[in-house]
């Protein structure tokens, strides 16, 4: 008898470690996570743990977690990557962000940049060539003073769905006096702001300009410029 009950408890307690060792093995198994770009860093709970893939393991608390991943040239995603998910492997793939295709890094954007005049080209001839480069990159002028030695234009404000962003750009020009010679100085203000921004609110600088701006520059000094 002493040996049916030994051989039954034996049984008993088997049975019971293999089922506590499966749900152990369920409650640890883990969720992989993998985005494109390889390169994209992501962030658990604010946490950097990676680049381009990472295994999430839940503890006994943990419902969800909230997922952050970014790349260069990529625009960010938030998620939550939840317990109850069925799937092993989550794939997340970030889009391009369509402002950063669309622009250059620029020293010049927001910062007046001077350009001397030479010799040859005088002020009206400058104040000409000044308006047409202008009018070659923008529709019209909100204000062209010669007599003040001042022009500018109206925002131009351009929308990007990817990044669900706008930007907007706006040249300032100023003669400079008080000088040896001839020379304007000229500024590219280049701002961003959420898509979903209302009117000015939002808009912020931005250190890089537009690509269909970014000649404007070179065009001024070759037409003017003493260098």
């Amino acid at each position: 008898m002493k040996k049916i009950l030994m051989i039954v408890l034996t049984l008993a307690i088997a049975s019971f470690s293999c089922e506590y060792a499966s749900a152990t093995m369920l409650f640890a198994k883990g969720k992989r996570l993998v985005v494109s770009p390889d390169n994209a860093k992501i962030y658990i709970d604010g946490n950097y743990v990676g680049d381009g893939s990472f295994e999430v393991r839940f503890g006994g608390k943990d419902d969800f977690f909230m997922v952050r991943v970014e790349a260069p040239g990529y625009v960010e995603k938030k998620m939550r990557i939840f317990k109850h998910d069925k799937r092993n492997v989550i794939a997340i793939d970030l889009r391009k962000d369509d402002t950063i295709e669309n622009s250059v890094a620029s020293n010049l954007a927001n910062q007046y940049f001077t350009i001397n005049v030479r010799p040859d080209v005088d002020e009206d001839l400058a104040w000409k060539l000044l308006s047409q480069v202008m009018l070659n990159y923008f529709n019209e002028l909100k204000t062209s003073d010669k007599a003040s030695g001042y022009m500018n234009t109206n925002w131009v404000v351009e929308t990007f769905a990817e990044s669900e962003q706008k930007v907007r750009t706006m040249v300032q020009i100023k003669q400079v006096t008080g000088g040896d010679g001839l020379s304007y100085q000229i500024r590219i203000s280049s701002e961003i702001a959420p898509l979903d921004a209302v009117g000015q609110q939002g808009f912020k600088p931005w250190s890089r300009v537009l690509k269909r701006f970014e000649p404007l520059v070179n065009e001024m000094q070759s037409r003017i410029g003493d260098n």
